[in-house]
């Protein structure tokens, strides 16, 4: 029996391992920092990224879902949005492997259907969702499309890119006679399709993704305030 370990799994864990490293030493310089001073540097960076997600979470989840989940959901969208920009380094994008995206979903799902239950109380929730049959639909969508809404958005712009550049080193060598085996008019169009690609849809999907799972979170207990 053959194992295949696959690119964007092994990247995943790096990218892991590095942000628990990298958020060790930003926790230790915000412990020796002093509390009266004006944060600069790294620390003001974070402290204004953290700000900046209380505040949008504060705007859309209930004030006792912002205290529970904050933590979960700011680490979510930081891991999302550095495996979405990995591609830039070189990486194979973690979320464009449909195993990971829905992983993450999975774990949003379960986070839904624990505060449903917990404001429904076990029985309604059964009802709501076994009565009729076809409610199993809408229990089970989310996870769907949550999953897939990501996973082809950054897959799509791996396959794009990837067409890109076959064309332009096809086009290079067309243009020298195949004299010179380089691809010379990638690098001149490349960028301005990653900027697109890797950055501005990278950050809008790692944006989209939490806040669809903050709004679906906050819905199944609508009361609170």
């Amino acid at each position: 029996m053959k194992i295949v370990i696959q690119s964007e799994l092994v990247y995943s864990l790096i990218i892991t391992v590095v942000l628990a490293i990298f958020f060790i030493w930003v926790g230790k310089k915000f412990k020796e920092g002093d509390p009266l001073k004006k944060p600069h540097g790294i620390l003001l960076v974070f402290e204004m990224l953290v700000s900046w997600l209380y505040d949008y979470y504060s705007s859309i989840m209930p004030k006792k879902f912002q205290k529970n989940y904050f933590p979960y959901f700011t680490m979510l969208f930081i891991w999302i949005l550095v495996s979405n920009l990995s591609g830039l380094i070189g990486f194979d994008a973690p979320t464009s492997n449909y195993s990971i995206t829905l992983s993450l979903t999975i774990i949003t799902w379960v986070l839904i259907q624990y505060n449903s239950i917990k404001h429904n109380g076990i029985g309604s929730y059964l009802k709501a969702n076994l009565i009729p049959p076809t409610n199993l639909f809408s229990l089970i969508s989310p996870l769907i499309s949550i999953s897939m809404r990501i996973f082809c958005n950054m897959l799509s712009g791996v396959f794009i890119m990837s067409l890109v550049y076959s064309f332009t080193t096809w086009l290079s060598e067309v243009i020298t006679m195949h004299v010179i085996k380089f691809n010379f008019i990638g690098p001149l169009v490349a960028p301005w399709l990653h900027a697109y690609f890797d950055v501005f849809s990278g950050v809008i999907q790692a944006l989209v993704f939490v806040t669809l799972s903050t709004i679906m979170i906050s819905m199944e207990n609508p009361d609170e305030e």
